[in-house]
This record gives structure tokens, sequence and C-alpha cells, in this order.
């Protein structure tokens, strides 16, 4: 039994479609288990099929038992309208968001029927992680608990952010994570001002605060994680605005529960960060939902309106980030509960100056 397989098959008669074309790699592995880098679904109502090259044939027969493995040599497009005429089928539903429309318009090349766009169907099943899931990203979120601990003892004036990035994600790598899940974000000193400073040549410096954005990737789910340091010494300002960050991380990851919408989430940070006269300085969202893909639903922001469930799992992490002085984020993974969230790092958020 596949509780995802069975879960796709019932949007079948949903959207009025006889088949469904899964073309995310994302997609792919959680309907079917298959993580090589070439391949796609077909699945119709009783029928399953994974389609892919001659390099996955064994792996794609042991991870995806109960799909027909077919291989495809010359032309992907020929290959599925093959199978497709073959089982009759009329309507198909296809990844508005994944297809290109060169790839579009050579599969309505060999298929008469009907090609359905769906918007985000299958990232919605996506949302809610099964206890299999729940379990993979705690294991994820201690690992990087494990690196945090690892860079207290590592980190000093006078390293690049680049061998502060590298250094990390080479015990992460030991430590058996698959593999970075993002370029890690190093940003030091004015260089904290952006959000997505990913790490660069500067060297650290006494009296500079660092932020460390990192996640990797394990058995196939992604983490994600970020703390902000101080090196030697930190001054008023410094603390001022890191006790504020703090206070508007700790109240979202107190007050986040299920039934509320993303939008209300978002609020109960950025209450915080604006009743300090720091909101035009929080430009971002609250968080996002992580599972195998870094970033995927729900999007915790200002317009979010979706509702929040029990099993999605979200960062929180609110920012303040000043052109010319710095910034501070404090992340978290949190796991969405009825009445509360339960945070999955366990690492400091107070402020640590080394």
């Amino acid at each position: 039994m596949n509780p995802a397989l069975e879960r796709l098959r019932a949007l079948l008669p949903r959207h009025g479609v006889e088949a469904f074309l899964v073309t995310n790699a994302a997609n792919r592995r959680y309907i079917s288990g298959f993580d090589g880098t070439a391949g796609c679904l077909l699945v119709g109502r009783e029928e399953a099929f994974l389609v892919t090259d001659s390099r996955y044939r064994e792996q794609a027969e042991a991870q995806a038992p109960q799909f027909e493995v077919l291989l495809w040599r010359r032309n992907l497009a020929a290959t599925l309208a093959r199978i497709i005429r073959k089982q009759s089928w009329k309507r198909v539903a296809f990844e508005a968001k994944d297809v290109s429309y060169s790839f579009y318009r050579e599969m309505t090349r060999f298929f008469p029927g009907e090609l359905v766009p769906l918007e985000s169907a299958l990232e919605e099943l996506r949302r809610v992680k099964s206890d299999r899931e729940i379990k993979l990203l705690r294991q994820g979120a201690a690992l990087l608990d494990r690196g945090f601990n690892y860079l207290l003892e590592y980190l000093k004036p006078g390293l690049t952010e680049q061998e502060v990035a590298l250094e990390l994600e080479y015990f992460l790598r030991r430590q058996g994570a698959q593999e970075a899940a993002f370029r890690f974000i190093v940003a030091s000193g004015q260089r904290g001002s952006m959000p997505h400073g990913v790490a660069s040549g500067k060297r650290l410096q006494q009296g500079e605060l660092v932020t460390i954005d990192f996640g990797v990737i394990y058995q196939g789910y992604a983490s994600d994680m970020t703390r902000t340091l101080a090196l030697g010494s930190a001054d008023r300002r410094q603390r001022q605005v890191y006790q504020l960050v703090y206070r508007a991380q700790q109240a979202a990851r107190e007050g986040i529960k299920a039934g509320m919408s993303a939008a209300e989430a978002d609020r109960l940070a950025r209450e915080i960060i604006d009743g300090a006269g720091l909101g035009g300085y929080f430009g971002h969202g609250l968080g996002h939902g992580v599972g195998l893909e870094t970033h995927e639903r729900p999007v915790l922001s200002p317009l979010g309106k979706e509702i929040l469930e029990p099993g999605m799992v979200v960062t929180i992490e609110p920012g303040v980030y000043i052109p010319g002085w710095g910034g501070v984020r404090i992340e978290d993974m949190v796991l969405i509960g009825r009445d509360r969230g339960e945070t999955l790092n366990s690492s400091p958020r107070e402020l640590i100056i080394i």
C-alpha cells in the first residue's frame, strides 16, 4: 500500500482526468520513492508507470516496486504518448509549473487527446507530513544542531566566510548529510544586511555579527536553520536588534498552531518588529514549509491565506536587515500541532559571543 499514490489517484476524478503525468523530481519521489535524476510517472486509476532511461532501470525497479518500469530511448514525449494511447486515456493532467512549453508542444504532436494543466496539486498533498517524514525531518534538524555545536568551536576572526561555509558543509557531510540543501549563507558585518548573502571571500572581524544560514539533505529530506553570532564583543545596538529578533522569533514559535492562517502566523513576529519601528527592515515572510524541498508550502507571509494543519513542518525565521549596518536572523524548524508548535532544533537562540 502506497498512501501517496492512492492520494494522487483520488485527485483524478476530482479534476475530470484519467491519468496524471508527474514530471517534478520531488513529486516523483514523493509518489514513487524513485530518486534518480531522470524519469517521470504516468498514474491512472489502476495503472502506474515509471518511465526512465536505461541508466536507472535497476534503481527504479528497486525503489518503486508498485510501478511498471518502462524505458525511453530517443524521444520521451513519443514514449509517453504511446503509453497513453495504449491505455485509451483521453484526458491527462500535467504539472503546469514544471512542464516547459517546448515539451508541452512536443507532447501535443504525439498525443491527440487533451492535456490538462494543474497548478500545485501534488504540492498540496505534500504539505502535511507523514510520521515517517516527520522522523526524517527531526533527524535532519538534529544534524544541523551538531553542525552548530561544531561551529562554536571552529569560528574565529580571520576566517573567510567561504572557509566557514566549506568547513561546516564538510562536517555535516561527514556526519551523514547527502549534500547541502542550498548555498550556505555566511554574512558578517555589514554584509549581514543581505538576507541571502551567500558566503564570500570577506574575512570575519572582531566585534562583528555573523549570520549563518545552513541546511542539508538527509535521506532525501531538507533541513534549514539560521543563527547569528557575535565575534569577541557586541555593542549596545547589536544587542538591542538581536534581542528584538529573539523576542519576535520566540513569540512566533510559541504562538503558531493549527487553524491559524499563514498571514496570522507571520503577524506573530511582525507586530513585535513593527512595534519597535524596524518593520521596514523585515522584508521577507516569516517562513516556509520544509520537506523534500527546502522551500515548499505553506508560505508564511503577510499575504498567506493557507490554513495551517497539524503535521506541517515550517521554518520560523524573522530578521532585521539594516543597510550599512548589518543584520540578525534566527531560524528554526517547527512542527505544527493542534494547540502549539514543536521546535525541532535545540541549539541555543540567545546571543552567543565567541
